[in-house]
């Protein structure tokens, strides 16, 4: 009875891959043109079906088979993020890129009884979701008065004051988020599954693209931090036309109402670990 336990428990697992593309929904949208927002937390979700702006996506999976139904799946995923107002003629001027890495643990609900390898239930529509480790860091690069092109890493940056107003900390690079989303598994021989799948993830941070409240003020942050740092924190002013034109402190510069998302969409490939005893599941 230990051995046929040990047996079905390492008969359970898969291994493998996952490959496709991210993107990222947040204060960078055409809900933001003009210096207008009327966005909702609904309205950050939607604007997540537009694909805006998506990169490569790629990474490790592991499923753990309960039954034919529910499957414990762990995945560590890489890809990245970014997001420039110029892509919505906003002429707030703000732009961005960050690595993203995620470490995710969820729970998988097929529709119908699956088993990889199985001749009769090879097949199933199923639904996700659970909770995820992510770390994200926001970069742009400006013109610094030397004429020479630098990248910053905007949290250290402090665009809108975190850190040296009292009531603004500064976030953390680190973040919790809730992946859900559906997919499509089938069995594609009798030791591997192939998969299609679209989630979302669902932050409880506005900062993925260092965007989020109000302009601290150009002399501010230049006081505070650096000349490089307020560059990057009021860009409207690089725009032709706009030379000169500067935000004052407690103008609108995002939206602290709403989070930022991101997605991602792809493929899965897994095979399930085997001793080669595999004829029960063909039925």
């Amino acid at each position: 009875m230990s051995a046929a336990t040990a047996f079905a428990q390492f008969h359970a697992w898969e291994f493998g891959i996952m490959a496709g593309a991210g993107n990222y929904a947040g204060d960078i949208n055409n809900m933001f043109r003009n210096g207008s927002d009327d966005s909702k937390e609904w309205n950050q979700f939607e604007s997540s079906f537009n694909f805006y702006n998506a990169h490569a996506m790629g990474g490790l999976i592991a499923r753990y088979n309960f039954n034919p139904r529910w499957v414990f799946r762990g995945s560590l995923l890489f890809s990245k993020l970014s997001g420039d107002d110029k892509h919505f003629s906003n002429d707030r001027n703000l732009n961005f890129h960050s690595a993203l890495q995620e470490l995710a643990a969820v729970f998988e609900f097929n529709f119908l009884d699956y088993r990889t390898g199985s001749l009769q239930h090879r097949i199933t529509p199923y639904i996700f979701g659970g909770l995820a480790l992510f770390h994200f860091n926001p970069k742009t690069e400006i013109v610094d008065k030397n004429g020479q092109t630098v990248t910053l890493e905007l949290h250290q940056m402090h665009t809108e004051g975190q850190g040296f107003y009292a009531d603004k900390s500064n976030y953390h690079l680190w973040q919790i988020s809730i992946p859900f989303g559906l997919g499509m598994k089938f069995s594609l021989s009798q030791y591997v599954c192939v998969g299609i799948e679209w989630g979302f993830r669902k932050t409880f941070t506005d900062y993925i693209d260092d965007i989020s409240s109000e302009y601290a003020g150009r002399n501010n942050i230049m006081y505070a931090v650096n000349e490089n740092a307020a560059r990057a924190s009021d860009r409207t002013n690089e725009l032709e036309g706009f030379e000169g034109v500067y935000h004052k402190e407690g103008e609108m510069r995002g939206n602290p109402t709403t989070n930022d998302w991101y997605n991602f969409f792809g493929i899965t490939l897994t095979t399930k670990l085997s001793t080669g005893r595999t004829k029960c599941l063909k039925h």
